[in-house]
């Protein structure tokens, strides 16, 4: 039979209907009533039309005739039998294909077909053994405390760029497949163009958010800043050996304090802006490098990050990706934090912009020797970025086997004009094996020996335009007032 099965777009589903539990006969109670057919009834029967308390536990069955199998309720549910609560008037047709292969398919030669609307029940999406199980003509949203589990092997495709998953807050997806049998979300047949269909978004913070083994083609039909082929807002989900190939904007947009649980050996490539964008500077904690790949023909190959601040007062770690971060506002860290960056990790800058570190903070950025922690522009000029504004109280802070070039932003006249500009706050720490280059002020602004104790060695400098270290105010008859020195070492015999 090459009949493709329809199924309507409002969710609730039917058949064989047997008591499980009951309310006792109240007058005031409400009453719904279960509305059951069948597609063709020569291919099967349904028991259950009737009217039911609310709050009732029922099951329901559909039965299929010789030579026939149960494929699927009219929500795109394939539970058989299946149990419902009832607490609203509901119709639903259950459909048949030719061919025994028991309930739940098998033998079907066309895929279900789902016009969209609401889930508002746990449902599965079983693999039906074709090379598209589900075709899902437009947006469907999980509501209420529905989990919708899609079964290793299954290939959704979504029939035009309205296409998509939505997940409330309450909600769950899990769709776990394997390395044999991957979970695949596609476009059309006669559309594989980037941007065919929409996305999957997820607002539910469950612990049961899960994508795995899962290939992403053609996605992120909208090409806007806040656009993605796998969208969290606000949400939490382990994303793990997924592959998103194509994207008219990002590949994966994590907004309002949203957390991957888990990220690690997922592939993203061919996305129009950037694999990985960012709404809260706080959101990229919980990136993590493990054995990820971003291809190079992304248009932008950077995490993007579009706010500036993290303030708590958490033992913070940015981890180092094959990428570079990309904070196009900047890195501002407040409260009694410890901000720890890993070796080999790559930060860039947007223009004009700055890492402002405060007092309280305690920064340790410890590269070593072959793997050296890089703080760029986003673009290789001098003068790109500004530099880091260092303010930090706390001995423990480090910065070591660091790279500092491409920015001191400003004019000359600006004691912050420089690559990294230490505060007069009785600022403390260590700068140790650095090398500050291309800048278009100066490599190290000091703002006060007298009030720092910050201490410099190991310092290397390369065309720092108006020069390597500046004292900005006097230091008794010793130092002049915004006098340069070739090293930290030469301004510390100054003083002597």
């Amino acid at each position: 039979m090459n009949k493709l099965l329809k199924i309507s777009s409002m969710i609730m589903l039917g058949a064989a209907v047997l008591f499980t539990g009951c309310k006792s006969d109240d007058d005031d109670e409400k009453t719904y009533t279960v509305t059951l057919n069948v597609e063709d009834s020569t291919m099967g029967t349904v028991v259950g039309d009737g009217e039911y308390t609310e709050g009732m536990e029922i099951s329901i069955v559909a039965t299929a005739k010789k030579g026939y199998h149960f494929t699927k309720w009219s929500d795109g549910n394939t539970s058989n039998p299946r149990t419902l609560i009832v607490n609203k008037s509901i119709s639903l047709i259950a459909f048949f294909a030719e061919g025994e292969s028991g309930n739940g398919g098998g033998n079907a030669t066309d895929p279900v077909s789902i016009d969209g609307g609401e889930i508002n029940e746990n449902t599965v999406w079983k693999d039906l053994g074709l090379p598209v199980d589900y075709i899902i003509n437009d947006g469907i949203r999980l509501n209420g405390n529905a989990l919708v589990t899609i079964e290793p092997g299954v290939t959704i495709m979504f029939a035009n760029n309205n296409g998509g998953i939505f997940v409330g807050e309450n909600a769950g997806l899990k769709a776990v497949g394997t390395e044999e049998k991957p979970i695949v979300f596609t476009g059309p047949t006669n559309n594989q163009n980037t941007g065919s269909w929409g996305s999957i978004k997820i607002t539910s913070k469950r612990n049961d958010n899960a994508l795995e083994y899962v290939t992403f083609k053609n996605g992120g039909s909208d090409d806007g800043k806040w656009d993605a082929v796998i969208d969290i807002e606000g949400g939490k989900v382990s994303i793990k050996n997924c592959t998103i190939e194509g994207s008219l904007s990002h590949g994966i947009l994590l907004e309002s304090s949203a957390k991957l649980t888990a990220f690690e050996g997922n592939k993203i490539s061919k996305c129009e802006a950037y694999p990985i964008y960012i709404e809260d500077a706080a959101s990229v904690l919980s990136l993590e490098d493990t054995n990820n790949t971003f291809a190079s023909n992304n248009k932008h190959n950077v995490v993007g990050i579009s706010g500036a601040g993290i303030s708590n007062t958490e033992k913070n770690t940015l981890k180092a990706l094959s990428i570079p971060y990309y904070f196009e506002e900047g890195l501002h860290l407040n409260d009694a934090q410890t901000f720890t960056i890993e070796p080999g990790t790559i930060l860039k800058l947007g223009a004009g912009k700055f890492i402002n570190i405060e007092e309280d903070v305690t920064f340790i950025a410890k590269g070593t020797a072959t793997a050296h922690i890089v703080f760029d522009g986003y673009e290789e000029e001098a003068g790109y970025w500004e530099g880091i504004h260092y303010n930090s109280k706390k001995a423990n802070s480090t910065l070591s086997y660091c790279d500092l070039k491409n920015g001191g932003y400003g004019e000359s006249d600006e004691w912050h004009a420089a690559l990294i500009s230490i505060n007069d706050n009785n600022s403390k720490g260590t700068i140790e094996n650095c090398t500050f280059s291309n800048s278009q002020n100066y490599g190290i602004c000091i703002y006060n020996i007298d009030e720092t104790t910050v201490a410099i060695s190991g310092d290397s400098y390369k065309s720092c335009a108006e020069g390597n270290v500046i004292h900005w105010s006097n230091y008794e008859e010793k130092i002049n007032e915004r006098q340069t020195f070739e090293n930290a070492e030469a301004l510390k015999k100054a003083i002597e």
